[in-house]
C-alpha cells in the first residue's frame, strides 16, 4: 500500500488541462492563462490543425513538437521518402512564437481567420495535456459534443465518462 501512495505522489499532471474562455483583442492577441505560460524567453509553436473537421490553432511546447517529430521519424510502416515528406510538411506548417511580457500570444490574422477566430471575439483555449488548441466558441461546442459522444461510445463501459 505504501508504494502505491508514493507512486501517486510522484505523478504530475501535464501542463495544459481544462479549458479557458478569453477574448481575442483587436490585434489578434489572446491572453494565455498564467499556469499555461512558458518560461520567459521560451518559444511556443503554432500549428494549423483540425479536429472533427473543425479548424483550430494548436499551440505546442518545444517538447511536444519534438515528440511529433519523433513519432514521424520512428514510423515503421512508411518509407524514408514518406517520412521526409511528412517532416517537410510539418515544418512548413508551423510558426515559432513567443508570449509577450503581458502574457499575450499573437496569432497572425491569416491563421486566425482560417481557424474562424475573429478579433474581439471569445475564443476557447482547450487543454490537451502536452499542448492546447484554440477554437472559436461555436466550433469548440461542436468539437466537444463529437468528442464526448465518441469517447462515451468507445470507453463508456469503464464508468469514467
Amino acid at each position: 500500500m505504501h508504494q502505491g501512495v508514493l507512486a501517486f505522489m510522484s505523478f504530475a499532471l501535464p501542463q495544459f488541462n481544462g479549458f479557458q474562455e478569453h477574448k481575442m483583442d483587436p490585434k489578434y492577441r489572446v491572453a494565455i492563462p498564467a499556469s499555461w505560460r512558458p518560461e520567459e524567453g521560451q518559444q511556443l509553436i503554432l500549428q494549423e490543425s483540425r479536429r472533427y473537421d473543425v479548424p483550430c490553432v494548436r499551440v505546442l511546447t518545444l517538447a511536444a513538437f519534438a515528440e511529433m517529430e519523433r513519432v514521424i521519424r520512428s514510423s515503421e510502416k512508411h518509407s524514408s521518402g514518406e517520412i521526409r515528406e511528412a517532416l517537410e510538411f510539418l515544418h512548413a506548417s508551423i510558426l515559432p512564437v513567443s508570449v509577450n511580457n503581458q502574457g499575450k500570444l499573437l496569432i497572425p490574422k491569416e491563421w486566425s481567420q482560417r481557424a474562424h477566430l475573429e478579433a474581439e471575439s471569445t475564443v476557447m483555449m482547450v487543454g490537451r495535456g502536452e499542448y492546447f488548441d484554440i477554437y472559436n466558441r461555436a466550433d469548440y461546442a461542436r468539437v466537444f459534443e463529437n468528442q464526448k459522444a465518441r469517447v462515451a461510445q468507445n470507453f463508456g463501459d469503464l464508468g469514467i465518462f
